[in-house]
C-alpha cells in the first residue's frame, strides 16, 4: 500500500467506503501473516530430523527404529505450515494490488472530498482575514496587536491544513496517470496550473504567481486565494486539462476561422469597337448585275513595318 503521514489524505481515503474496506482486509491480513508462528519448509524439517538422527547415531552407535515414522510427522507438519504461510503471503500479495486498484478506480470520490476541505479550510482564512488590514508579514503582525496577531495565529494553522489539502491533491493525481500525462502534469504544477480555476495566470499578481509555481505557500498566499474565491482542487487528469486550456487559452479568437467572398464575379463586356476600314478596303461586290459599289471611307491607316536590324 502506498504509506502516507499526510493526515488530510488518510482521512479522504477514509472517507470513501470501497477504499476503507479494502484498506481494512489488507491490514488483517497482514496483521495474521506476521503472527503466524514460525516454522519450516518441507526440505528444512526432514533435514533437521537428519541431523537429530545422525547425532544420536554419532553418539550412541544405535539407529532409532521409529526415524520413518519422526520424519514422515515432521514433514506431513511441514507441509501443512508451508501451505499456510504461502496463501497467507499470497493472500496478502492480492489484497495489496486490489487496494490499490481501488484507490485508482475512486480517486475522483477522494479528490471530490479535498476539493471539499479546500473550501471549508479557505472559507475560514477568509473570515479571519478580516482582522489582518494591510497585514502580510508575522511582524507586522506583531506590530499590528492582539486581533491582527490572533488572525496571523489562525492563518498560519490553517497554512498547515492547506498544504496537506495541496499534497494529497498532488499524491493522487500522481497515482493515477502514467507516462505522457504524468509528464505533462508535472510541467502545469511548475507553471502554476491546479491552483485556481478561470483565472488566467497572467492576470495573477507575480509575487503570487511565483507561490504557485514554487508551491512554498505562505499566509499571504493563503489570504489571497481565500479572497479571490477562486481555490479548487481539480477531480482529474481531464478536468485539470480543461483547466488549463481555458486559462492559456487567447483572450478572443475567431470561432469560424478567417472570412471569405464567395460571391459570384462578373466580369462587364467591353464596349464593341468599330470595324478598321484601310485605303486599300473595297466593299465586296456580291452581284455584278449591279453597279459597283463605291470604297468606304477610310477610318484607319496601315502602321510602318518595324525595321528588321542587320548584323
Amino acid at each position: 500500500m502506498r504509506a502516507s503521514t499526510n493526515i488530510e489524505l488518510t482521512k479522504a481515503w477514509a472517507t470513501v467506503p470501497d477504499v476503507a474496506r479494502a484498506q481494512e482486509r489488507y491490514d488483517a491480513i497482514v496483521k495474521l501473516r506476521r503472527d503466524f508462528p514460525r516454522g519450516a519448509t518441507p526440505a528444512e524439517a526432514l533435514a533437521g530430523v537428519q541431523d537429530a538422527v545422525i547425532a544420536s547415531f554419532t553418539a550412541t552407535g544405535k539407529w532409532p527404529t521409529d526415524f520413518a515414522r519422526t520424519a514422515s510427522k515432521a514433514h506431513a507438519d511441514a507441509v501443512v505450515w508451508h501451505a499456510e504461510i504461502v496463501a497467507l503471503r499470497r493472500a496478502e500479495d492480492a489484497l495489496k494490488f486490489a487496494a490499490e486498484d481501488t484507490r485508482d478506480s475512486m480517486a475522483p470520490d477522494v479528490l471530490t472530498h479535498l476539493d471539499g476541505r479546500l473550501t471549508e479550510i479557505l472559507s475560514a482564512a477568509k473570515d479571519a482575514s478580516t482582522a489582518l488590514g494591510d497585514v502580510t508579514t508575522a511582524e507586522q503582525a506583531i506590530d499590528a496587536g492582539a486581533d491582527a496577531l490572533d488572525a496571523w495565529r489562525r492563518l498560519a494553522g490553517l497554512l498547515g491544513d492547506f498544504r496537506n489539502v495541496r499534497n494529497a491533491q498532488a499524491d493522487v493525481l500522481r497515482a493515477v496517470t502514467y507516462g505522457d500525462e504524468q509528464a505533462r502534469m508535472r510541467v502545469w504544477f511548475a507553471q502554476g496550473h491546479g491552483e485556481v480555476r478561470g483565472v488566467r495566470l497572467d492576470d495573477v499578481p507575480e509575487h503570487i504567481r511565483s507561490v504557485m509555481c514554487s508551491h512554498a505557500y505562505t499566509v499571504e498566499y493563503l489570504v489571497w486565494l481565500a479572497q479571490s474565491g477562486k481555490g479548487y482542487v481539480p477531480t482529474s487528469f481531464d478536468d485539470l486539462a480543461a483547466d488549463v486550456e481555458a486559462a492559456t487559452e487567447p483572450l478572443a479568437y475567431d470561432d469560424h476561422g478567417p472570412l471569405y467572398d464567395y460571391s459570384p464575379r462578373v466580369t462587364p463586356i467591353p464596349a464593341p469597337q468599330p470595324p478598321k476600314v484601310f485605303a486599300h478596303s473595297s466593299t465586296p461586290n456580291l452581284d455584278d448585275s449591279k453597279p459597283r459599289p463605291s470604297a468606304p471611307k477610310p477610318n484607319a491607316a496601315v502602321s510602318d513595318r518595324e525595321a528588321t536590324p542587320v548584323f
